[in-house]
Order: C-alpha cells, then sequence, then structure tokens
C-alpha cells in the first residue's frame, strides 16, 4: 500500500476452488491414468485420455474461480471480474439468503454453481444484481456491517 492511502481492511473473502479440489482432481487423474495403462497396457492412450478430460475439469474448477471469487473490504465488493463501489449501493437493500430476487448475477458467470446461493443487491442506480456465495449469510452480515457508513 502507498503512503497516504489508508489500508482496506478485508472483511469477508471467499475464494473457489480450494485447494484440496485440485489436489483431489490431481488424485483421480493420477489413478485413472495408472489403471488405464496398466488395463490397456499403453501408456499413450491413457496419458491422451486422461489429459482432455483432466484439462476440461481444470479449466471448469478454474473458471468458477475467475468469476465467483468474492472479496468485500471497507469501499469495495469485488465479485469475479465485477467491482462494484460501495457508495453506488443502497445501504438498505441486501436481500436475505434464499429470498426471491431477480436481477443478473455480477462477476461474469451466466448461471450460479452447484453448492451457492444468491444474495441480491439493491444499487442507488441502475437494476439488481445478484451474488452467488458458498455462504450467504455471512456474506449478508460482512456487507450490512459494511454499508452502516453509508446509512446517513
Amino acid at each position: 500500500m502507498s503512503p497516504g492511502y489508508p489500508a482496506r481492511m478485508v472483511r469477508y473473502e471467499e475464494r473457489s476452488p480450494s485447494r484440496r479440489a485440485w489436489l483431489v482432481l490431481l488424485g483421480i487423474c493420477v489413478v485413472a491414468w495408472a489403471a488405464l495403462a496398466i488395463a490397456d497396457g499403453g501408456w499413450v492412450f491413457a496419458t491422451i485420455l486422461v489429459g482432455m478430460l483432466g484439462l476440461i475439469a481444470a479449466i471448469t474448477m478454474w473458471s468458477t474461480g475467475v468469476y465467483g471469487n468474492i472479496r468485500l473490504t471497507d469501499t469495495t465488493l469485488r465479485v469475479g471480474r465485477t467491482t462494484v463501489a460501495l457508495a453506488d449501493l443502497y445501504p438498505w437493500g441486501v436481500s436475505q439468503p434464499g429470498e426471491k430476487v431477480e436481477g443478473k448475477i455480477i462477476g461474469g458467470a451466466f448461471g450460479s454453481t452447484m453448492g451457492s446461493r444468491v444474495l441480491g443487491l439493491t444499487p442507488r442506480e441502475g437494476r439488481p444484481m445478484l451474488v452467488q456465495s458458498k455462504d450467504p449469510d455471512t456474506l449478508r452480515a460482512a456487507l450490512e456491517e459494511a454499508l452502516a457508513p453509508y446509512r446517513t
């Protein structure tokens, strides 16, 4: 951080996928490669098949991180590739998790991923936004706390 700028406190952070998920994918690929190489006797076929399927799974996991990582600081909410200034949000416009809300998921994703729930945000101008989260209750509490200074 540069001198003269206050440090921003991270109030909430959600990263996807976890390191454990990457290790599980690697383990599955190694076991599948070994099983195919031994059973078929050809390491070339095993390498091509496991490499293609493993690459598809890895790209899918990587994209959930690019479009689904969440970082909430004192001044901004970053979801995937989208950054929203908290000053641009209506301070009382955070929906309850599971509440029926209309809007577009921000961050770059086209739909919500399995295991996540959607939280609605109301901007001061524009259409409602949706944020998908694995822990929407904690995200909502952090958003309510971060938006408190804007309730004047």
